[in-house]
């Protein structure tokens, strides 16, 4: 997977399918910026997700101390990526927990958990599934 943002309008892109042939992505004529997990100066104890898995569900929440959820400052997605490249995401919305549970029923291997803050960006954290 990969992440792309149009500093103009805020826009993200993503791509899920063949990230490694996409060399560029153009929003609205303009070049996006590829977004790269954890080049923001932020608290880390609040960016980095906090990933747990209890039998068949890994929880997500977004920092070891809780990130704020205001209409100013939000974590605006949380995505799974499975080792074969599928893709999972939760929208999350001021006000609302920045947790998401994802079912890894019959999963193994090593997950990447993406999380995006509106101000402090792309962060990620790879975590082996337990069997």
């Amino acid at each position: 997977m990969k992440l792309f943002k149009d500093d103009t309008t805020g826009a993200i892109v993503e791509v899920v399918l063949a990230p490694e042939a996409v060399q560029e992505i153009t929003i609205n004529g303009t070049p996006a910026r590829e977004l790269q997990a954890g080049t923001t100066d932020a608290a880390q104890e609040k960016h980095v997700p906090a990933v747990m898995q209890a039998g068949d569900e890994l929880k997500v929440q977004v920092g070891s101390v809780a990130h704020p959820m205001l209409p100013e400052h939000w974590i605006t997605n949380i995505w799974l990526e499975y080792p074969d490249g599928r893709v999972e995401k939760k929208t999350l919305h001021p006000g609302e927990e920045p947790v998401a549970v994802f079912d890894v029923t019959g999963e193994e291997g090593t997950v990447s958990v993406y999380e995006y803050c509106n101000l402090h960006g792309l962060w990620k954290k790879d975590v082996e599934l337990s069997k």
